[in-house]
């Protein structure tokens, strides 16, 4: 797998979602627990467009080979309720 198959969906617009800054989170594609650090969905200006991406910090790291901090695509993201942990 390329560079560009990893992040190309990243440029797509962002879906409509509930996530916030601060939430906890987990994925349908890694499990694992994290917390959102920052949100790209709605930039500042409107230079910049909205984009499928999301900062993350993981809390419970779904692998030790993942690095605590991670950018990961809103769209797999799901709040978590403490009974929802893919993997």
């Amino acid at each position: 797998m390329g560079y560009w198959e990893r992040v190309k969906d990243f440029f797509e617009t962002a879906p409509t979602h509930e996530l916030y800054v601060g939430a906890l989170v987990t994925c349908s594609c890694h499990g694992g627990i994290a917390l959102i650090l920052e949100l790209y969905d709605t930039p500042d200006t409107a230079q910049y467009p909205s984009m499928n991406m999301a900062k993350i910090w993981w809390i419970v790291p779904p692998s030790v080979v993942i690095s605590r901090e991670w950018m990961h695509t809103i769209s797999r993201l799901r709040l978590y309720t403490g009974n929802n942990v893919d993997g």
